[in-house]
Order: structure tokens, then C-alpha cells, then sequence
């Protein structure tokens, strides 16, 4: 894996590899912790059953032809609103000279301006059975540059960590069962952009990942069982992004249980480096899948030397990808992603169906 964190790289990089992919990840909570979300961009959607399909029938398809985005929002850690959109290209822009995203009405806008970042995504949608979200969402942060290509290869998977901690602002005006609902909150967020040149499943067997934004600083972590190796990586980043404050390479995964499908997940994470320590606890299941796993989850600082004891609640994943290819599976996979240019799958159209896919 190639780790930078560069605002001048997150944008559409040139990719035509079939299974490749690329995407662009935002989450927040807010200050108070009822409202939480996660939105993510998506140039070859991983999950996609066609994407998929094609690849596994040697069509060599290209992550081009298969953009996405999914959008999930939380009250008090249960679903409000959940939407994944497949899109035909012809309707979706992914600039390569600065970020910018197009799809269809979703917008996603990167700027720098005096060392200062802004991304202002803009969602506005209409589901099949009748649910509607128009909202803006606004990350702030100082640029930082944390990071510059460790772990260097020209194979495989890039990790661009471009705004570990951010102030975030979100509207938004939902129509759920024909019940609107205005949010606005402020909160802490995240923002980060992948790339992979290969299908995830050759290049890594599981993955944990997740972000907490103490008052005292931000716990960016990625637990990665490769094919060749284990890279376990934890890092405490205070915040202004400028500067990693300790790096976590003592990771221990504890409490694994079998899932409803058989995922084989840890509940519990451990990460030291001298004496200071921080446990999370995956609390909360709020998706869970076949291949994958989101919790908001609880986590725990202590570094005794500075007095430091927190809390903070945070986003947390697991996805398993070799399951992504397992077909008895798909039939899940479609009721949930809308595939616009075939249309809604029948139990998308129901009021009550869809939200049991949640």
C-alpha cells in the first residue's frame, strides 16, 4: 500500500484496470452525537453485482463505466436514511485536475485557499418508493501533509489521508414516508480517497479501519491482513493535521465472534505505544453485510505522563472482499444498489422493503 495525505493527488486518477477502483470517503458525527453519516464517491464500485459480474466472466470492464455513490445517515445510531446509486456515465464528471465530482444532482468540491481546505458536497435525490434528500454538507480543516508515499509501490492499493480532522457543517432536508425532516448540525468529520489498481480481494484477505476525534487530538487507524503480510497501522494526529503525535504499532484484535453471515469480526481493538493506550469498542452495528461491517463504535485515550483520559465515539469498518465475489450473496447485493440504467429492483419501490435491506 502507498500512504500520502496530499490534497493536490485527491483527484480522479487515470485508471482503466479492469477490477480497479476509487473512491472518495467522508463521515462526521456530531458535536453532540445523534447525528452521524457516511457518503462516499465511488469511480468502480467495488460492490457492484454487474462491475463484479463482468470481471468474473473475463469482459474486462472498466471502473469507469461503473460510478456510484452511497449515502447513510444516522440518529442516535440508528438508520434515517440509506441510498447507494449505480449511475451510467454519461451523466457523471471525475476531474483530474482538481476534486470535483458530478453525479447527476450529487456534487463533491475540493478548494484550497491559504492553507486552508474546503469540500462542500451538495446531495439532492429521489428514491424509488419515495424517499428524498437535498442537503450541503461543508469539511473545513488546515491543509497539513502529514504523510509522503511510505510504503511506496507502483501495485496495489493508495491511501491518500487528506483530512484526518475536520469542522463539519451539515443542512439537510429529508422526506421519509412523506414526513419531512430538517437537520442541521456542526460536528468533527473525516475525509480520505482510495485507489486501487487489482480487485481488493488480491491484495488483502480482511481490513479494519476507523477514526475518533478526541478533544485532545484524532486516532486514524487501519488493520490490514494483506496476501504476503500483516500491516496493522495506528497513528494520533493532533489537530491541525500537521503532525503525528505517536505512532500505534502494538495492534491487537480481541473478542472475535461469527456475524449473522458468518463474518469471523473482532468487537475490540487495542492500540499502545508506550504507555499510551487506546481501546475501541465496536459497539453499535449499524451495516451489516456479507462482506462488511459498519459500527459507531466507542474508544478510550490514556496517556498518564500528560493526565489524559477520553472518550469519543467514532465510525468504525470491516470488509472481508473475497465475499464480494461469492454470487449467493448478489441477490442482497441488488435489492440494495439502485442500478439506474436498468432500473429500481422491485423491493427498492416499497416503502417498508427497502428500509429492511438497511
Amino acid at each position: 500500500m502507498k500512504i500520502l495525505s496530499d490534497f493536490s493527488e485527491d483527484v480522479r486518477q487515470s485508471n482503466n484496470t479492469a477490477g480497479g477502483y476509487q473512491w472518495w470517503y467522508f463521515d462526521g458525527i456530531s458535536f453532540d452525537d445523534r447525528f452521524s453519516f457516511v457518503i462516499i464517491f465511488y469511480e468502480g464500485n467495488p460492490f457492484s453485482t454487474r462491475y463484479n459480474g463482468s470481471l468474473l466472466a473475463d469482459e474486462n470492464p472498466s471502473p469507469a463505466d461503473h460510478p456510484a455513490i452511497s449515502i447513510s445517515i444516522y440518529e442516535q445510531g440508528q438508520p434515517i436514511y440509506y441510498s447507494f446509486s449505480e449511475f451510467d456515465k454519461s451523466g457523471c464528471h471525475f476531474d483530474e485536475q482538481q476534486p470535483h465530482i458530478q453525479m447527476e444532482n450529487h456534487s463533491m468540491v475540493g478548494t484550497l485557499s491559504d492553507d486552508q481546505l474546503q469540500y462542500e458536497i451538495k446531495l439532492d435525490e429521489q428514491l424509488p418508493n419515495g424517499d428524498q434528500l437535498h442537503g450541503t454538507l461543508k469539511f473545513t480543516s488546515d491543509r497539513g501533509q502529514l504523510f509522503d508515499n511510505l510504503d511506496r509501490n507502483d501495485v496495489g492499493h493508495t491511501w491518500n489521508l487528506v483530512q484526518p480532522r475536520a469542522d463539519i457543517t451539515a443542512h439537510l432536508d429529508l422526506d421519509i414516508k412523506g414526513e419531512e425532516q430538517a437537520i442541521t448540525f456542526e460536528g468533527r468529520g473525516y475525509h480520505d480517497h482510495n485507489t486501487g489498481n487489482e480487485p481488493m480481494r488480491n491484495e488483502f484477505g480482511d481490513w479494519y479501519w476507523g477514526r475518533f476525534h478526541f478533544d485532545y487530538a484524532t486516532l486514524v487507524y487501519y488493520v490490514m491482513n494483506r496476501k504476503a503480510e500483516q500491516q496493522h497501522r495506528a497513528w494520533l494526529i493532533d489537530n491541525h493535521n500537521t503532525k503525528v503525535l505517536h505512532t500505534f504499532e502494538d495492534v491487537e484484535l480481541v473478542d472475535k465472534g461469527l456475524s449473522l453471515f458468518g463474518l469471523n469480526t473482532a468487537r475490540k481493538l487495542g492500540f499502545r505505544s508506550g504507555d499510551t493506550e487506546i481501546r475501541v469498542q465496536q459497539s453499535q452495528l449499524l451495516d451489516n453485510g456479507p462482506f462488511y461491517q459498519r459500527y459507531q463504535s466507542d474508544s478510550f485515550l490514556r496517556i498518564p505522563n500528560e493526565q489524559v483520559v477520553e472518550s469519543a465515539k467514532g465510525i468504525t469498518e470491516y470488509i472481508r472482499p473475497d465475499r464480494i465475489y461469492t454470487k449467493l450473496f448478489w441477490p442482497f447485493v441488488n435489492m440494495r444498489i439502485w442500478y439506474k440504467s436498468e432500473g429500481p429492483h422491485w423491493v427498492q419501490r416499497s416503502k417498508e422493503l427497502y428500509r429492511w435491506t438497511w
